[in-house]
C-alpha cells in the first residue's frame, strides 16, 4: 500500500503507530524526569509497564479504550510488584506464575474483548523476571509513572483518531461485504463445490465480526454522522438480501439456457462487489463515489411457453432490491445528496452495540469442569508452572521467563489455534533471531532503542492480523528489552531460539491435557443456533409492521446470524482435532447450509411483508402464525421433510402468474419451501446431537444423513 495513500492505511497500522509513539514518549519522559542514578532503570521499568498497558489500547470509543488500558495497567503493576517481592524465592515464584496463568485465562469468560487485558499481567511478569533485582518502591513508582503517562497518551490519541477509526471500520465492513458477494458468486457459479462452500462460510464468519466492529464504532455516533449509520444499515440489509440470491436456482436447469441465466446472476453479484469496493475507496478518500450505477443484466431470450420466464421475473425482482440497497449506499456517501433518513433512531441503534462492563454472571457461568474457559485456565496453570520449573533446571537458566512466555503465547483455547501459533511462533522467532544477529553488528544503543520502539508498534499492530509478523517483532523486542535491562548477559539469540522451540513443544503437549474438544462444546452452539433460528422464524412471520416490530425482527436476525457464524467457526476449528473426536462434519454442514437457506426464505418473506403487505389477503396473513409454529417444530426435528415439496423443485409447477402481478401464490410457495429447509436442518441437527452424544469410538464412519 502506497505511503501517499495514508487515508487507506488500515486501523491496525494507525493503532500500531500510536502505540509505538506512546511507548517511546514514556521512555523519554521518565528517562529525563527520573534522578540521574536511576534514569536508565526507571525508564526501562516504565517502558515495560507501558508496553503491557498498551496491549489493551485498541480502536474503539475513548471511554472503552480508557477503561481497558486502565484495567490492563493496574493488573500489570500488581504483577510486577508481586514479582519484585517473590523473585528470590523460586517456589513462591512458581506459585505466582501458576496463579497469574489461572487468573488471566479465566478473564476470557468475558469473551475475545478480554483477550488483550488478560495477557497484560503475563507479559508484565515476564518483563519483571528479566530485570535484575530492584527495590520495590523503584519498581512501583517507575511502573505507575509509565502506566499513567501511557494512559494519558492513549486517551488523547484515541480521541484524535476516532473519526479515522470510525471510517475505517465502515470501510472494512463494505470490503467484507464485497468479498462475501464475490464468494457467493463463486459458490453459485461452481454449483455448490465444497471449496466454494468453505470460502463462503469463512467469509460469513469474518463479515459477522466486521459488522459488529462497525456497529460499535458507527452507531454511537449516529446523531453526528447519520450518513455512515445509514450506509451501515444498508450493508446489514444487503447481506440479508444477498442470501436470497441462491434460492430457487435448482429450477434453472442445466441446459444452455439455464446456465446462461445462472452466469448472468453470477456476473451481477460480482459487479455489485466491484461497486462496493469503489464505495470503500470513496469513503476513505472522503469524496463522492466515482460511479453509482449498475448496468442492466442481460438475460437470455426465453420462448414464451418456457415457465422459467416467471422465475426470471423473480430473479430480476431480487436483483432490483439488491441494486436499491447498493445505490442507496452511494447516495448516502455523496455529501451533495440530502442526508438520508435512518430506518432506526440513534437511541435504538445503540442496542446493537456491544455492552460495556464486566458482569460477574459471565464468570460464574464458567465455573464448572465442562466449561472450555475453566479447562483452558487449568491447562494454562499447569503448563506455565511446569515451564517455569523446567526452565530453572535447564543448562541455560539465565532467562527462565522466556520459556514461560513461549508457552503462554502458543497455548490457545483450541488445538487448531495452538497448532497455528506453534508453527508461526517458531518460524517468527527464527527470523527475528537472524535479524538480531545482523543488528548486533551495529553496536549503537540509540539505534537499538529505536528498533525496540518500532518492534513494539509492529508487534501490537499485527497480533490479530498476521501473527508471523508479530512473532518476528516480538522476538526482537524481547531480546533488546532483556539486553537493555541487563547488558551483562549479552544478546542471547541461541537461548531465545531454544526456549521458543521447547515452549512450542510444551504448549502443544499440554493441549491434550483437559482438552476442550469442539465436540464437547458444539451441542451448546447447535442448540443456540436452533433457538435463534426459531426466534427469527417467529419474528419474521408474525411481528407487527411497526418500529417496535422492526426492531424485534432485526435483533432476532442478528442473533441468528451470530449463532450460525459461531457454529461455523467451531466446525472449522474442529478440523485440526484428532479424527476420533471430531464432530459429525456432514450433519453440521447440512445444518449450516439449510440454516442459511432458511434465513434467506425468512428474509424474503419479511421483505415481502414490508413492501407489499397491503396486497396480501386476510386468509394468507392468518396462515402466518401457524406456518411460523410449524417452522419452529421443524427446526426442533419434530416435522418430517414434506413430500409435496419435492414437486416444488419442478420449474414447470411454478405459480402461473408472475410475482409482480400477484405475490400471494409466491408467498405460499415460499412458506412451503422454507418448511423443507427447516425440516432438513432440524433432522441434521438431531442426527448431529445423537452422533455427539455417542462415545467417539462408537461412532459410525458413514454419515447418518446418507
Amino acid at each position: 500500500m502506497a505511503v501517499g495513500r495514508w487515508r487507506h492505511w488500515p486501523a491496525h497500522w494507525w493503532n500500531g503507530l500510536s502505540v509505538a509513539l506512546g511507548v517511546m514518549l514514556v521512555q523519554a519522559i521518565v528517562s529525563h524526569a527520573a534522578p540521574a542514578a536511576l534514569s536508565h532503570v526507571a525508564s526501562q521499568l516504565a517502558m515495560a509497564c507501558a508496553i503491557c498497558a498498551s496491549l489493551a489500547d485498541l480502536p474503539g470509543s475513548v471511554r472503552r479504550n480508557r477503561n481497558r488500558v486502565l484495567t490492563a495497567g493496574a493488573m500489570s503493576l500488581l504483577a510486577v510488584g508481586l514479582v519484585a517481592v517473590l523473585h528470590p524465592y523460586r517456589i513462591a515464584m512458581g506459585v505466582l506464575v501458576a496463579a497469574l496463568a489461572f487468573g488471566s485465562a479465566l478473564l476470557l469468560s468475558w469473551g475475545p474483548r478480554a483477550g488483550p487485558v488478560s495477557f497484560a499481567p503475563i507479559l508484565a511478569m515476564v518483563f519483571a523476571l528479566a530485570w535484575p533485582p530492584q527495590p520495590l518502591p523503584v519498581v512501583l513508582a517507575s511502573g505507575a509513572a509509565g502506566i499513567a503517562l501511557y494512559l494519558l497518551w492513549s486517551v488523547l490519541t484515541s480521541a484524535l483518531l476516532q473519526r479515522r477509526f470510525h471510517r475505517l471500520a465502515l470501510a472494512e465492513a463494505l470490503h467484507g461485504l464485497a468479498q462475501l458477494l464475490t464468494a457467493r458468486a463463486e459458490l453459485l457459479g461452481s454449483g455448490g463445490a465444497a471449496h466454494a462452500m468453505r470460502d463462503w462460510l469463512g467469509n460469513e464468519a469474518q463479515l459477522a465480526e466486521l459488522l459488529q466492529t462497525a456497529r460499535d464504532q458507527v452507531f454511537p455516533r449516529a446523531r453526528t454522522d447519520p450518513r455512515s449509520a445509514a450506509v451501515l444499515l444498508h450493508v446489514v440489509e444487503l447481506r440479508d438480501l444477498m442470501l436470497a440470491s441462491r434460492l430457487d436456482l435448482e429450477l434453472l436447469g442445466e441446459d444452455p439456457v439455464g446456465q446462461q441465466m445462472r452466469a448472468a446472476l453470477v456476473g451481477r453479484l460480482k459487479a455489485l462487489g466491484v461497486l462496493l469496493d469503489e464505495y470503500r475507496d470513496a469513503l476513505l478518500d472522503e469524496r463522492a463515489p466515482a460511479m453509482n450505477t449498475v448496468r442492466p443484466t442481460h438475460w437470455p431470450e426465453l420462448p414464451p411457453q418456457d415457465p422459467r420466464t416467471r422465475l426470471q421475473l423473480v430473479l430480476q425482482d431480487r436483483l432490483s432490491h439488491l441494486d436499491g440497497e447498493v445505490l442507496a449506499m452511494g447516495r448516502a456517501l455523496d455529501v451533495a445528496q440530502p442526508v438520508p433518513p435512518l430506518a432506526l433512531d440513534a437511541g435504538t441503534l445503540r442496542q446493537f452495540v456491544t455492552p460495556v462492563g464486566w458482569p460477574m454472571g459471565l464468570l460464574r457461568a464458567q465455573l464448572h469442569l465442562d466449561s472450555p474457559v475453566l479447562r483452558h485456565a487449568l491447562r494454562s496453570t499447569l503448563a506455565l508452572a511446569s515451564a517455569y520449573f523446567i526452565a530453572l533446571a535447564l543448562p541455560w537458566a539465565s532467562h527462565p521467563h522466556w520459556l514461560v512466555l513461549s508457552v503462554a503465547v502458543v497455548l490457545r483455547g483450541s488445538l487448531d489455534q495452538t497448532l497455528e501459533r506453534r508453527n508461526l511462533r517458531v518460524l517468527g522467532t527464527a527470523i527475528g533471531c537472524g535479524l538480531m544477529l545482523a543488528l548486533s553488528l551495529i553496536p549503537s544503543q540509540t539505534l537499538w532503542i529505536v528498533v525496540l520502539q518500532v518492534a513494539v508498534g509492529i508487534a501490537h499492530a499485527f497480533v490479530t492480523r498476521r501473527y508471523l509478523v508479530t512473532a518476528i517483532a516480538a522476538t526482537m523486542l524481547a531480546l533488546l528489552q532483556s539486553h537493555l535491562a541487563d547488558p551483562s548477559h549479552g544478546i542471547a539469540v541461541s537461548e531465545r531460539l531454544a526456549d521458543t522451540v521447547l515452549g512450542a513443544v510444551l504448549a502443544w503437549a499440554f493441549s491434550y491435557v483437559l482438552p476442550a474438544w469442539e465436540r464437547r462444546n458444539l451441542p451448546r452452539a447447535l442448540k443456540r443456533a436452533q433457538h435463534a433460528l426459531q426466534q427469527y422464524a417467529l419474528q419474521a412471520m408474525t411481528a407487527a409492521m411497526t418500529p417496535a416490530g422492526a426492531l424485534t425482527q432485526r435483533m432476532a436476525r442478528r442473533q441468528a446470524y451470530d449463532a450460525l457464524a459461531a457454529l461455523s467457526a467451531a466446525l472449522q476449528r474442529s478440523a485440526a482435532e484428532p479424527r476420533r473426536v471430531r464432530p459429525p462434519q456432514d450433519e453440521l454442514n447440512a445444518v449450516l447450509d439449510h440454516g442459511y437457506r432458511l434465513m434467506a426464505h425468512l428474509s424474503m418473506m419479511r421483505q415481502s411483508l414490508m413492501r407489499r403487505g397491503k396486497e396480501l389477503d386476510g386468509d394468507l396473513m392468518a396462515e402466518m402464525p401457524a406456518a411460523a409454529a410449524k417452522l419452529q417444530r421443524a427446526l426442533a426435528g419434530q416435522e418430517p421433510v414434506p413430500h409435496a415439496v419435492q414437486a416444488l423443485q419442478d420449474w414447470s409447477l411454478l405459480p402461473d402468474v408472475g410475482p409482480l402481478e400477484d405475490i400471494r401464490p409466491w408467498m405460499r410457495r415460499r412458506m412451503q419451501v422454507s418448511l423443507d429447509d427447516a425440516a432438513r436442518a432440524g433432522q441434521a441437527a438431531e442426527a448431529a446431537f445423537a452422533a455427539m452424544a455417542a462415545p467417539p469410538e462408537a461412532e459410525m464412519p458413514v454419515s447418518r444423513l446418507n
